[in-house]
């Protein structure tokens, strides 16, 4: 049986959990990324409900509660950091049945990273520069010349 292997191209949060499923439905992937290494830092994300699934099935859940934050109250401060505002997130825990952290994009980023490093060829620094469909599959040319594979 021929391989079924998959270009991904980008290694942000989606690039790397395609990444997993498809290792999963019987896919090679090769994902590439233009950074030099994996980007940490940004936004901190909101986790529960179908995300918090997904990350269950994948078996991320003890992962993502370790390096997560527990959010217990929100709270509005003035210019002094004196709090003038806010409200409690038990009824967060109460309508997602505790299936509720606020978790940092690097942090994800970096759980998802290490769930696909075994399985999945990761090519940093480098792009996507050209495809070229062929008979025996498609041929894609990266940025750094002397990089080039056929996926079919």
């Amino acid at each position: 049986m021929t391989d079924r292997t998959v270009l991904i191209s980008g290694g942000g949060i989606a690039g790397p959990a395609l990444a997993f499923w498809l290792k999963e439905a019987g896919f090679k992937p090769t994902l590439v990324e233009r950074a030099p290494r994996l980007r940490t830092g940004g936004y901190v994300i909101d986790f529960w409900g179908l995300g918090y699934g997904i990350a269950e099935r994948m078996g991320l859940e003890a992962d993502i509660n370790r390096v997560g934050y527990h959010v217990r109250e929100v709270r509005i401060v003035n210019d002094r950091g004196k709090r003038v505002a806010g409200f409690g997130t038990d009824v967060f825990a109460e309508l997602t049945g505790g299936r509720f952290v606020t978790l940092g994009r690097g942090d994800l980023s970096q759980l998802l990273f290490e769930k696909i490093k075994n399985t999945t060829e990761i090519i940093f620094d480098d792009e996507i520069v050209g495809l070229q469909e062929q008979s025996a599959g498609v041929r894609v040319q990266f940025k750094l010349e002397a990089s080039a594979h056929l996926i079919w």
